[in-house]
């Protein structure tokens, strides 16, 4: 995949408060590219709604043990999504603030309810949201 930018690592640096939105560590940080762009990659670089800041231990776990906790939080997104709606338009979870965030194409967050979350999560993936979502209430049940 082709590297973000300077100006956009910075910025999403900055968005992100210089740590990981998985699991609050300050590094080493990587820029997590939310959607897969398939074999080979692109030759486009990402935008700043199109990553986020992961530790290098969490952005390792998105694509492995972490894969339902990362498509439920935002942290990575279905590689149609932005083709369709819009990376931006996905919701991110930020663990160290446990609150709800959309981000925008200046490198900027706002806040968002955990029920509007639900309702275009639903929207936009279907049962597979609710999936997951029962999946990972099974887990910290466990």
């Amino acid at each position: 995949m082709t590297a973000p930018t300077a100006s956009v690592r910075l910025l999403t640096l900055d968005r992100d408060n210089d740590r990981c939105v998985a699991c609050g560590a300050r590094g080493p940080l990587e820029f997590q590219h939310r959607a897969a762009v398939g074999q080979g990659g692109s030759k486009i670089p990402p935008l700043v709604t199109e990553g986020l800041m992961l530790c290098s231990s969490c952005n390792a776990r998105a694509e492995a043990d972490l894969q339902t906790q990362a498509l439920f939080s935002g942290w990575k997104v279905r590689r149609w999504v932005p083709a369709r709606y819009g990376a931006d338009k996905v919701p991110v979870f930020y663990t160290p603030e446990l609150s709800w965030w959309r981000l925008t194409p200046d490198g900027e967050r706002y806040e968002v309810s955990a029920a509007k979350v639900a309702e275009f999560m639903e929207f936009v993936y279907g049962d597979e949201w609710a999936r997951w979502s029962a999946e990972l209430n099974r887990k910290r049940w466990a």
